[in-house]
Protein backbone atom coordinates (compact mmCIF):
# COMPACT_ATOMS: atom_id res chain seq x y z
CA UNK A 1 0.00 0.00 0.00
CA UNK A 2 2.00 3.06 -1.40
CA UNK A 3 0.34 5.94 0.71
CA UNK A 4 1.24 3.73 4.21
CA UNK A 5 4.02 6.21 5.75
CA UNK A 6 1.06 9.23 4.90
CA UNK A 7 -1.60 7.12 6.78
CA UNK A 8 0.78 6.64 9.84
CA UNK A 9 2.02 10.30 9.80
CA UNK A 10 -1.47 11.28 9.61
CA UNK A 11 -2.75 9.08 12.21
CA UNK A 12 0.28 9.93 14.78
CA UNK A 13 -0.87 13.55 14.31
CA UNK A 14 -4.36 12.97 14.50
CA UNK A 15 -4.94 14.97 10.99
CA UNK A 16 -8.19 14.16 9.16
CA UNK A 17 -7.29 12.56 5.53
CA UNK A 18 -8.34 10.77 2.57
CA UNK A 19 -6.91 7.66 1.48
CA UNK A 20 -8.03 6.67 -2.25
CA UNK A 21 -6.78 3.44 -3.71
CA UNK A 22 -6.78 3.30 -7.36
CA UNK A 23 -5.81 -0.17 -7.74
CA UNK A 24 -5.52 -3.40 -5.98
CA UNK A 25 -4.20 -6.97 -6.91
CA UNK A 26 -3.99 -10.75 -5.70
CA UNK A 27 -0.05 -10.23 -6.55
CA UNK A 28 0.48 -7.38 -3.65
CA UNK A 29 -0.81 -9.62 -0.26
CA UNK A 30 1.48 -8.27 2.43
CA UNK A 31 3.69 -10.20 5.18
CA UNK A 32 3.18 -10.23 8.76
CA UNK A 33 4.79 -7.06 9.44
CA UNK A 34 3.46 -4.63 6.73
CA UNK A 35 -0.53 -6.48 7.51
CA UNK A 36 0.52 -5.37 11.22
CA UNK A 37 1.30 -1.75 10.25
CA UNK A 38 -1.43 -1.76 8.31
CA UNK A 39 -3.90 -2.38 10.52
CA UNK A 40 -2.65 -0.03 13.42
CA UNK A 41 -3.04 2.60 11.12
CA UNK A 42 -6.62 1.87 10.19
CA UNK A 43 -6.82 1.35 14.34
CA UNK A 44 -5.65 5.15 14.72
CA UNK A 45 -7.00 6.47 11.23
CA UNK A 46 -9.26 9.86 11.33
CA UNK A 47 -10.22 10.06 7.84
CA UNK A 48 -11.68 8.14 4.82
CA UNK A 49 -10.19 4.96 3.71
CA UNK A 50 -11.48 5.50 -0.17
CA UNK A 51 -11.55 2.40 -3.10
CA UNK A 52 -12.86 3.41 -6.66
CA UNK A 53 -14.03 -0.28 -7.01
CA UNK A 54 -15.64 -2.60 -4.76
CA UNK A 55 -14.16 -5.23 -4.98
CA UNK A 56 -10.88 -3.43 -4.43
CA UNK A 57 -12.27 -2.88 -0.85
CA UNK A 58 -13.49 -6.61 -0.36
CA UNK A 59 -9.80 -7.73 -1.48
CA UNK A 60 -7.93 -4.93 0.70
CA UNK A 61 -10.06 -6.43 3.79
CA UNK A 62 -9.28 -9.96 2.99
CA UNK A 63 -5.65 -9.22 2.85
CA UNK A 64 -5.88 -6.81 6.35
CA UNK A 65 -7.73 -9.63 7.81
CA UNK A 66 -10.60 -7.59 8.65
CA UNK A 67 -13.40 -5.72 7.63
CA UNK A 68 -13.11 -1.79 7.16
CA UNK A 69 -17.07 -0.18 8.44
CA UNK A 70 -15.80 3.53 7.31
CA UNK A 71 -14.51 2.34 4.08
CA UNK A 72 -16.06 4.18 1.37
CA UNK A 73 -16.57 3.60 -2.83
CA UNK A 74 -16.18 6.82 -4.61
CA UNK A 75 -15.87 6.97 -7.96
CA UNK A 76 -13.44 9.10 -10.07
CA UNK A 77 -14.22 11.54 -12.73
CA UNK A 78 -13.81 10.83 -16.23
CA UNK A 79 -13.57 12.35 -19.78
CA UNK A 80 -16.80 11.65 -21.40
CA UNK A 81 -18.22 13.12 -18.52
CA UNK A 82 -21.51 15.20 -19.54
CA UNK A 83 -20.82 14.22 -23.19
CA UNK A 84 -23.44 12.53 -25.06
CA UNK A 85 -22.91 9.59 -27.13
CA UNK A 86 -21.19 9.31 -29.84
CA UNK A 87 -22.79 8.15 -33.20
CA UNK A 88 -21.52 4.28 -34.10
CA UNK A 89 -19.02 4.67 -36.44
CA UNK A 90 -19.09 5.19 -40.57
CA UNK A 91 -17.04 2.81 -42.56
CA UNK A 92 -13.75 3.73 -43.26
CA UNK A 93 -12.95 4.98 -46.74
CA UNK A 94 -10.27 1.61 -46.81
CA UNK A 95 -12.90 -0.95 -45.58
CA UNK A 96 -14.26 -1.22 -49.14
CA UNK A 97 -17.57 -2.57 -48.35
CA UNK A 98 -15.57 -5.28 -46.29
CA UNK A 99 -16.97 -6.10 -42.54
CA UNK A 100 -13.71 -4.64 -40.90
CA UNK A 101 -13.92 -4.80 -37.30
CA UNK A 102 -12.04 -1.65 -35.79
CA UNK A 103 -10.85 -2.19 -32.30
CA UNK A 104 -9.58 -0.10 -29.79
CA UNK A 105 -7.29 -0.35 -26.39
CA UNK A 106 -6.89 2.78 -24.45
CA UNK A 107 -4.24 2.57 -21.46
CA UNK A 108 -0.35 2.16 -20.51
CA UNK A 109 1.65 0.22 -22.57
CA UNK A 110 2.24 -2.33 -19.45
CA UNK A 111 1.65 -5.71 -19.95
CA UNK A 112 2.08 -6.80 -15.98
CA UNK A 113 -1.12 -4.66 -15.81
CA UNK A 114 -2.92 -3.96 -18.53
CA UNK A 115 -2.28 -7.73 -20.46
CA UNK A 116 -1.26 -6.74 -23.70
CA UNK A 117 0.21 -9.79 -24.05
CA UNK A 118 -3.04 -11.83 -23.39
CA UNK A 119 -4.53 -10.02 -26.22
CA UNK A 120 -1.81 -10.26 -28.83
CA UNK A 121 -1.63 -14.11 -28.06
CA UNK A 122 -5.82 -14.03 -28.96
CA UNK A 123 -5.50 -12.07 -32.08
CA UNK A 124 -2.59 -14.39 -33.20
CA UNK A 125 -4.51 -17.11 -33.03
CA UNK A 126 -5.47 -18.52 -36.49
CA UNK A 127 -9.01 -17.60 -37.07
CA UNK A 128 -8.06 -14.01 -36.12
CA UNK A 129 -5.64 -14.17 -39.00
CA UNK A 130 -8.49 -14.46 -41.54
CA UNK A 131 -10.78 -11.96 -40.10
CA UNK A 132 -10.78 -8.21 -41.16
CA UNK A 133 -10.20 -6.48 -38.31
CA UNK A 134 -7.43 -3.50 -36.77
CA UNK A 135 -6.55 -2.65 -33.45
CA UNK A 136 -5.44 1.13 -32.27
CA UNK A 137 -3.70 0.94 -29.44
CA UNK A 138 -3.30 4.20 -27.66
CA UNK A 139 -1.06 5.42 -25.04
CA UNK A 140 2.44 5.04 -23.94
CA UNK A 141 4.72 3.92 -21.23
CA UNK A 142 7.66 2.30 -20.26
CA UNK A 143 6.88 -0.98 -21.98
CA UNK A 144 6.20 0.47 -25.41
CA UNK A 145 8.98 -1.17 -27.18
CA UNK A 146 8.41 -4.13 -25.79
CA UNK A 147 4.92 -4.36 -26.35
CA UNK A 148 5.55 -3.34 -30.53
CA UNK A 149 8.48 -6.48 -30.17
CA UNK A 150 6.15 -8.85 -29.26
CA UNK A 151 3.57 -7.94 -31.62
CA UNK A 152 6.13 -8.25 -34.08
CA UNK A 153 7.02 -11.48 -33.10
CA UNK A 154 3.66 -12.66 -32.96
CA UNK A 155 3.13 -11.42 -36.30
CA UNK A 156 0.05 -9.19 -36.29
CA UNK A 157 2.33 -6.09 -36.82
CA UNK A 158 0.35 -5.19 -39.84
CA UNK A 159 -2.86 -4.74 -38.12
CA UNK A 160 -2.08 -2.69 -35.29
CA UNK A 161 -1.49 1.13 -35.21
CA UNK A 162 0.38 3.01 -32.28
CA UNK A 163 -0.82 6.00 -31.26
CA UNK A 164 1.37 7.75 -28.44
CA UNK A 165 -0.53 10.79 -28.17
CA UNK A 166 -4.09 11.97 -29.09
CA UNK A 167 -5.78 15.00 -28.14
CA UNK A 168 -9.36 13.95 -27.29
CA UNK A 169 -11.38 10.92 -26.74
CA UNK A 170 -13.59 11.90 -29.86
CA UNK A 171 -11.07 10.89 -32.08
CA UNK A 172 -10.76 7.13 -30.34
CA UNK A 173 -14.47 6.55 -30.25
CA UNK A 174 -15.44 8.23 -33.50
CA UNK A 175 -13.39 5.87 -35.50
CA UNK A 176 -13.37 2.78 -33.22
CA UNK A 177 -16.49 0.05 -32.45
CA UNK A 178 -14.76 -1.38 -29.68
CA UNK A 179 -12.88 -1.49 -26.12
CA UNK A 180 -10.60 -4.31 -25.44
CA UNK A 181 -9.37 -4.60 -22.31
CA UNK A 182 -7.61 -7.23 -20.94
CA UNK A 183 -5.94 -6.41 -17.77
CA UNK A 184 -5.02 -8.54 -14.74
CA UNK A 185 -5.38 -5.63 -12.20
CA UNK A 186 -7.51 -2.54 -12.53
CA UNK A 187 -9.96 -0.59 -9.77
CA UNK A 188 -12.61 0.94 -12.08
CA UNK A 189 -10.88 1.96 -15.44
CA UNK A 190 -11.21 5.27 -16.84
CA UNK A 191 -10.89 3.60 -20.11
CA UNK A 192 -14.04 1.67 -20.03
CA UNK A 193 -16.08 4.71 -18.03
CA UNK A 194 -15.39 6.39 -21.31
CA UNK A 195 -15.64 3.97 -24.09
CA UNK A 196 -19.27 2.84 -22.73
CA UNK A 197 -20.54 6.34 -21.68
CA UNK A 198 -19.71 7.48 -25.43
CA UNK A 199 -21.93 4.23 -26.85
CA UNK A 200 -18.91 1.99 -27.18
CA UNK A 201 -19.06 -1.70 -25.98
CA UNK A 202 -15.90 -3.53 -24.79
CA UNK A 203 -14.11 -7.00 -23.95
CA UNK A 204 -13.09 -7.25 -20.32
CA UNK A 205 -11.40 -9.40 -17.91
CA UNK A 206 -13.64 -10.41 -14.89
CA UNK A 207 -11.14 -8.16 -12.73
CA UNK A 208 -12.02 -5.57 -10.06
CA UNK A 209 -15.31 -3.59 -10.76
CA UNK A 210 -15.07 -4.55 -14.78
CA UNK A 211 -17.49 -6.64 -14.31
CA UNK A 212 -19.85 -5.12 -11.87
CA UNK A 213 -19.93 -1.73 -14.88
CA UNK A 214 -20.41 -4.06 -17.75
CA UNK A 215 -22.89 -6.66 -18.02
CA UNK A 216 -22.00 -9.75 -20.16
CA UNK A 217 -23.86 -10.11 -23.19
CA UNK A 218 -25.58 -6.78 -22.73
CA UNK A 219 -22.91 -4.30 -22.57
CA UNK A 220 -19.87 -5.87 -24.48
CA UNK A 221 -18.42 -9.30 -23.15
CA UNK A 222 -16.14 -10.42 -19.73
CA UNK A 223 -13.53 -13.03 -19.87
CA UNK A 224 -13.83 -15.13 -16.67
CA UNK A 225 -10.22 -14.26 -15.82
CA UNK A 226 -7.02 -13.00 -17.24
CA UNK A 227 -5.82 -16.11 -19.10
CA UNK A 228 -5.60 -16.32 -23.09
CA UNK A 229 -8.33 -19.11 -23.37
CA UNK A 230 -10.94 -17.19 -21.32
CA UNK A 231 -10.32 -13.64 -23.17
CA UNK A 232 -9.86 -15.93 -26.24
CA UNK A 233 -13.83 -16.97 -25.35
CA UNK A 234 -14.84 -13.75 -25.28
CA UNK A 235 -13.36 -12.53 -28.05
CA UNK A 236 -15.36 -15.48 -30.03
CA UNK A 237 -18.56 -14.47 -28.63
CA UNK A 238 -17.56 -10.57 -29.68
CA UNK A 239 -17.03 -11.54 -33.54
CA UNK A 240 -20.03 -13.86 -33.39
CA UNK A 241 -22.06 -10.80 -32.15
CA UNK A 242 -20.53 -7.95 -34.39
CA UNK A 243 -24.46 -7.28 -36.26
CA UNK A 244 -25.21 -6.62 -32.66
CA UNK A 245 -23.02 -4.46 -31.66
CA UNK A 246 -24.31 -0.76 -32.21
CA UNK A 247 -27.17 -2.29 -29.79
CA UNK A 248 -24.54 -2.92 -27.33
CA UNK A 249 -23.18 0.46 -27.50
CA UNK A 250 -26.53 1.96 -27.12
CA UNK A 251 -26.68 -0.19 -23.48
CA UNK A 252 -23.29 0.52 -22.67
CA UNK A 253 -24.20 4.46 -22.67
CA UNK A 254 -27.55 3.80 -20.70
CA UNK A 255 -25.20 1.69 -17.66
CA UNK A 256 -22.65 4.30 -18.00
CA UNK A 257 -25.03 7.07 -16.93
CA UNK A 258 -27.29 4.64 -14.58
CA UNK A 259 -24.35 3.36 -13.01
CA UNK A 260 -21.50 6.50 -12.41
CA UNK A 261 -22.27 9.47 -10.52
CA UNK A 262 -23.07 12.54 -12.85
CA UNK A 263 -21.06 14.76 -10.50
CA UNK A 264 -18.32 12.46 -8.83
CA UNK A 265 -16.28 15.06 -7.55
CA UNK A 266 -19.23 16.67 -5.13
CA UNK A 267 -20.38 12.62 -4.09
CA UNK A 268 -16.53 11.76 -3.40
CA UNK A 269 -15.83 15.14 -1.33
CA UNK A 270 -19.43 14.55 -0.03
CA UNK A 271 -18.82 10.94 1.77
CA UNK A 272 -15.02 11.90 2.67
CA UNK A 273 -15.95 14.50 4.81
CA UNK A 274 -19.02 13.07 6.51
CA UNK A 275 -16.82 10.16 7.56
CA UNK A 276 -14.00 12.45 8.55
CA UNK A 277 -16.44 14.72 10.76
CA UNK A 278 -17.58 11.63 12.45
CA UNK A 279 -14.47 10.41 13.45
Amino acid sequence: MGGMPGIQLAAKLSIPYAFIMQANSESWWPFDPGREAMNTAMDHARGAICFVGERNRDLFELQLGRRLPNALIVRNPHAALGMDPLPWPEPSSVDAGAENLRMAFVGRQEPIAKGQDILFQVLAQPQWRERNWTLALYGAGAGTQGVKAMAEMLGICDRLTFVTSYSSIQQVWGNAHVLLMASRYEGLPLALAEAMSLGRPAVVTDVADCAILLRDGIDGFVATSPKVSAYAEAMERLWESRSELPQMGANAAQRARDFLPQDPVRSAAEAILAVSHSR
